[in-house]
């Protein structure tokens, strides 16, 4: 589907398709500076990474792109249902459990070109729309945030997405977010 953001550009939010192969490379490739990249984990994102992800699409995790006047993928988002065996370890020492058919497991990224373009406004909106008619109530962050990445935390807390706590990973201070539907 078609939007049109504040600053008058027009993109396409849809699905990731079996095609977007060539796309996606070069949207991790090019679109990101070094510090942006510094926040993806843990996979890389090499050609033979994004073939086996176009390749291998399925309902247990959703892959929304955001698509540009020029056929650019300029923001990548994955919605997996239920939680990644980390995160519900984790979770499940501080006695939080999420029912694993009405949570999901939240991972965005945007260009940095786009960043703060409203592009992940819109995303989080298509999205929200979309898992409240599949009966999600709870939105669990992918391996949380880094708590150095400001512009991260702001624009989950101003999305509503409530701190839970703390961890440590890899020397990185991060936090777990959880938003209720």
């Amino acid at each position: 589907m078609k939007y049109q953001l504040s600053n008058g550009k027009v993109i396409e939010v849809r699905l990731l398709a079996n095609s977007d192969n060539e796309k996606l490379f070069e949207y991790f490739d090019q679109d990101f500076s070094a510090e942006s990249k510094s926040r993806f984990g843990p996979h890389l994102f090499d050609r033979d990474s994004i073939n086996t992800i176009c390749n291998k699409l399925d309902d247990e995790i959703k892959r929304y792109v955001a698509i540009d006047k020029d056929g650019s993928i300029i923001a990548y988002m994955l919605v997996k249902q239920g939680m990644i065996e980390w995160d519900e370890k984790r979770y499940a020492e501080r006695s939080l459990i999420y029912d694993h058919n009405t949570s999901v497991t939240f991972a965005p990224s945007i260009a940095d070109a786009w960043q703060r373009s409203g592009i992940g406004s819109l995303m989080n909106t298509v999205i929200e729309s979309d898992l409240k008619k599949q009966g999600i109530h709870f939105i669990i962050l992918w391996g949380g945030v880094q708590a150095t990445n400001e512009k991260a935390v702001s624009f989950y807390k101003k999305h509503g997405y409530k701190y839970i706590a703390s961890f440590w990973h890899e020397g990185k201070d991060n936090y777990d977010m959880v938003k209720e539907l």
